[in-house]
């Protein structure tokens, strides 16, 4: 054998392990996710990069917006989706109405306009304008 085949041989190896222990799972999982993010629709329940939860009302090709809560929209880059939310992985279900045992938006929005109105008697100056 000539000299150096051994530590030819042994770089050899272990470059191949590396590829297989390291580098082809990573181009799998990223394959993967690739393919999660081109099979999205709308509807679809989402996880963000910000740990925030979702439905996906519009999809782009660069972007799509993300219904955060009844009437609460926000637009985002593709890749700060995370992962898809199965039915199994929610711990809680929202709906568009009112808890049973908590008042209605409609009473809150009354109590906060009390309180504004309030605060406002109480002071005796206009509110100063900022430029």
């Amino acid at each position: 054998m000539p000299p150096g085949f051994d530590f030819l041989f042994l770089l050899l190896a272990f470059g191949v392990a590396v590829y297989f222990m390291m580098i082809r799972p990573q181009q799998k999982r990223m394959r993967e996710h690739q393919e999660t993010m081109n099979s999205l629709e709308p509807g679809t329940r989402v996880m963000l990069q910000s740990g925030l939860f979702g439905t996906l009302t519009h999809i782009g090709e660069r972007q799509a917006i993300v219904e955060l809560a009844p009437g609460t929209e926000v637009t985002i880059v593709k890749p700060a989706i995370v992962k898809v939310i199965t039915a199994d992985e929610e711990e809680f279900e929202f709906t568009d109405e009112a808890p049973e045992d908590g008042p209605a938006l409609e009473e809150l929005a009354d109590e906060d306009t009390l309180v504004d109105e309030t605060l406002a008697a109480g002071s005796d100056e206009a509110p100063s304008e900022k430029s």
